[in-house]
């Protein structure tokens, strides 16, 4: 039954609300506003279609790493609102810089490593590599502590006599 074919119930409650409020006690116009008020709130109560939305079945599909998916999260992370990168791409960076920094035996984010760290980045790209609160670093930030890790040569191993 569509809700045009029950203009009966919003007049009905009207009516009774309207005369329970009159034999209740209220005078002048006060039964009136309260019998539209309920007459109100049975319209919306009709109008309202209780079953959900259908949604589009999409397949899930497993993410491989490194496909366009990752890229493409990459890009809208990037740069936020306030022209600062997300924390998606920090975390992506310090994974990087731990690997790289790997190879020269050194820890991110280790307090005995901390000096060697900086004197290997330089100050800029550790502070990058380190901040974890407000504000973020900027794009140009990260395109700098990008290029530093990728300057980065592994160490080779010193050979004993």
């Amino acid at each position: 039954m569509r809700w045009w074919e029950r203009r009966w119930q919003p007049v009905a409650t009207f009516l009774v609300l309207t005369g329970m409020a009159w034999f209740g006690g209220l005078r002048s116009w006060s039964p009136v506003l309260v019998g539209l008020a309920g007459a109100a709130l049975v319209v919306v109560l009709l109008r309202i279609d209780a079953e959900p939305e259908p949604r589009w079945a999409r397949p899930v599909q497993p993410r491989l790493h490194g496909v366009r998916g990752d890229v493409q999260d990459l890009a809208w992370t990037m740069v936020g609102r306030d022209k600062r990168v997300g924390e998606w791409v920090l975390r992506r960076l310090r994974v990087v810089a731990t690997t790289r920094l790997a190879r020269h035996g050194l820890r991110l984010g280790a307090p005995e490593d901390d000096e060697a760290v900086e004197a290997l980045v330089g100050q800029r790209a550790f502070a990058t590599l380190t901040r974890f609160s407000s504000p973020l670093p900027t794009l140009p930030d990260v395109r700098h502590t990008l290029d530093v890790l990728e300057s980065l040569t592994p160490r080779t191993p010193r050979s004993t006599p």
